[in-house]
């Protein structure tokens, strides 16, 4: 069975949109929802970002994901393998757990080249999950919309007053189909 529904949590780059899907999770677990994935913490260090962490939802175990290097793709930021490596076990481990809700965070210029978490993401909506959140930078909302466009994809501002609540909505009106 595809995943039933695949949601794009939308809003601009360092807007928050980590931070407020990371409190909500607590949120979704306390209601009974079983939620995996990733999420990509921002670092900050008096008030300047320092870098990105990847932390897997099911564990909770923690890597570097991004660190200031040279110059790259990602700015300043130069990609760690140990955080790549527990990102991707991460996604990976979700084939064969049911899980109500699987968060990749983010799905950003990488996924779109066909690198970063794109092939665990691309097996995540093959794997008969109820649905996949995938956080998405606003000015990449209609790019990631079309590569998913043969999928139910929904839309959430993440911005909204009420985007947690309505995520939370709608996972729970699909475990009562």
């Amino acid at each position: 069975m595809p995943v039933g529904e695949i949601i794009l949590w939308v809003g601009p780059k360092h807007s928050g949109k980590t931070t407020v899907l990371a409190g909500s999770v607590g949120r979704l677990r306390t209601r009974g929802l079983l939620v995996g994935g990733i999420l990509a913490p921002s670092l900050y260090r008096q008030g300047r970002l320092t870098g990105f962490d990847v932390e897997d939802l099911s564990s909770g175990r923690r890597a570097p994901l991004l660190r200031p290097g040279r110059p790259s793709d990602v700015g300043r930021f130069v990609f760690r393998q140990q955080g790549l490596d527990l990102g991707k076990s991460a996604l990976d481990s979700l084939h064969g757990n049911r899980a109500d809700l699987a968060i990749v965070d983010e799905f950003g210029p990488l996924e779109l080249s066909g690198q970063g978490w794109r092939k665990a993401v691309d097996r995540l909506v093959d794997a008969g999950l109820a649905m996949l959140l995938l956080v998405v930078r606003q000015e990449l909302c209609d790019e990631v919309s079309e590569l998913y466009a043969s999928k139910s994809v929904r839309i959430v501002q993440a911005s909204a007053p009420d985007s947690t609540e309505r995520i939370e909505q709608m996972l729970l009106a699909g475990q009562q189909r």
